[in-house]
């Protein structure tokens, strides 16, 4: 049977369990190309197994200013029979890998297709033999043994192949469970799409979801599980995040309680959907309890799989906890400007005030305080942070639309001159409601960039112009690099009581539009 074929429904196996064992202390040779990763593509990181065998990783990355920075995300969704469980939630996710050569950038790395049975298999007490069927993504496992699988894993890797493990500071990276807030990030198409796209139910399938869900029916998965990697990937080039076996993360299950989870927490969740799921209800919000036992014993579900991510450690050396302890002493700090010097610190005048009282109670109740205002703050300057971005993008489309129409009108000036009787008037005409148009949006930029400077403290904007750069990179849109650079630098201007020249800012304009062709 052939696992490179171009038709993804004529490969169907049935999967099978294995017991993980020992780990394999001898070597085999490698193992063709489709049994590690069946769809090679650019940025792949592939890393070694016992018996010759690899597994797939890709990067998935987060603009982040600092060790502490992290991203806002809006998972779950808007559909009201599931509102119980998925509805509408905030996260957090960010990246503990320091991309060197990407300013403001981190990043985690996941598995590129489900963990297979012949990967599980390779850390047995012997090495499995290579067979098709070794590419059905592992089920019927527990969570334990899925979690199991990655400590061995990690091990081996330390023992056998440290110099391909990324490090952060000098510390190996490990694997894990993902997180469900890492898996639905990855799932979605992480900063790879835009705001919109990410919140709907799937991520954008031009093709078609039939190639690339594995889905109940007999027009797709035919009710049985896949061989992974036979369907095009996500946005991330993730493959089979959505439907084929659902995956377990490495959080305990929680209700959905208006916006936030639930306190309670229960067996383990589940996310993606599986073969059995119906199209209709493949969502990457999905997500379902999985109780570990019943009153057999304890469960094993042969619809149930699951993927690892790579990551460091928060705190992998002295240097990074002493890193972590400045930036987190500078988070409830309010930035300069009119509210602040009224009030001085609020924080300090807290913390004076504690220091100031003898009465143990009184002192832990002031301390309280303190750390609600410190939390309040630091939310605080997250929403500006978030707002700041927002501003920018405006400024850098208005930008990018007035280069846009500025080539325009030049088009048109030229044609005006080719033209005689009624339709140069008319083109004339054209030309002047265009002229009218062009100098209303650089009214409109330039309130923009006012706004900005006036609203936002310059270390604000510098950061949140390099994250969004990161996410125009990420989202292969170029030419927005020096457009961010222009918004970011004449709305500090302006904060610094440079006003904007209307002139020179077109004449700026024009400069970057032939940098851009």
């Amino acid at each position: 049977m052939n696992c490179a074929s171009n038709d993804p429904h004529r490969i169907r196996w049935r999967a099978g369990a294995a017991l993980l064992l020992p780990l394999a202390a001898w070597a085999q040779s490698p193992w063709p190309p489709a049994q590690s990763n069946p769809a090679p593509a650019k940025d792949d990181l592939l890393l070694p197994m016992p018996c010759g065998g690899a597994m797939a990783f890709r990067r998935v990355v987060i603009p982040s200013a600092d060790v502490l920075d992290d991203r806002r995300v809006q998972l779950g969704g808007p559909e009201p029979r599931f509102g119980y469980v998925e509805a509408s939630r905030n996260d957090y996710v960010g990246g503990g890998f320091v991309d060197t050569a990407t300013k403001n950038q981190r990043y985690f790395l996941i598995g590129k297709y489900e963990v297979t049975a012949l990967q599980y298999d390779a850390l047995g007490a012997a090495c499995p033999a290579v067979k098709d069927e070794g590419r059905l993504p592992k089920t019927a496992l527990s969570w334990n043994e899925a979690a199991y699988f990655a400590g061995r894993y990690s091990e081996w890797l330390v023992k056998n192949a440290l110099a391909k493990l990324p490090a952060e500071d000098g510390a190996p990276g490990f694997v894990r469970l993902p997180t469900e807030a890492e898996w639905e990030f990855a799932a979605r198409g992480g900063v790879a799409v835009d705001a919109a796209t990410f919140e709907q139910p799937m991520f954008p399938m031009p093709e078609g979801a039939q190639r690339y869900v594995w889905h109940a029916g007999t027009d797709s998965s035919n009710n049985e599980l896949n061989a992974v990697g036979l369907l095009k990937p996500n946005p991330l080039g993730l493959h089979d995040m959505l439907g084929n076996a659902g995956e377990f993360v490495l959080d305990a299950f929680r209700l959905n309680k208006h916006s936030r989870l639930h306190g309670q927490a229960g067996g383990y969740t589940v996310k993606g959907g599986d073969f059995r799921t119906a199209l209709a209800d493949i969502r990457a919000a999905a997500r379902t309890e999985y109780v570990p036992v019943d009153k057999n014993g304890e469960r094993r579900d042969k619809a149930t799989g699951f993927r690892l991510v790579l990551v460091p450690g928060s705190l992998p050396t002295p240097a990074r906890l002493q890193a972590v302890r400045t930036a987190w002493e500078k988070l409830p700090s309010s930035d300069s400007g009119a509210a602040a010097q009224a009030l001085a610190d609020p924080v300090k005048e807290v913390e004076a005030l504690a220091k100031a009282v003898s009465d143990p109670a009184l002192k832990k109740r002031i301390e309280g305080v303190g750390g609600v205002i410190k939390a309040n703050i630091q939310t605080r300057n997250e929403q500006r942070d978030r707002s700041a971005k927002s501003e920018i993008r405006v400024g850098a489309y208005l930008a990018q639309k007035i280069i846009e129409d500025q080539r325009r009108i030049r088009q048109s000036e030229a044609t005006v001159k080719l033209l005689t009787g009624q339709l140069q008037k008319d083109a004339e005409a054209n030309l002047a409601a265009s002229k009218s148009n062009l100098d209303a949006t650089l009214n409109y930029m330039i309130d923009t960039l006012k706004q900005i400077g006036l609203d936002f403290p310059a270390p604000s904007t510098t950061a949140q112009g390099e994250i969004l750069k990161r996410e125009f990179e990420a989202r292969n849109v170029p030419g927005y690099g020096p457009l961010v650079d222009l918004v970011v630098r004449t709305s500090q201007g302006v904060r610094s009581g440079k006003p904007v020249d209307k002139a020179a800012l077109v004449t700026e304009l024009a400069k970057l539009e032939g940098t851009r062709k």
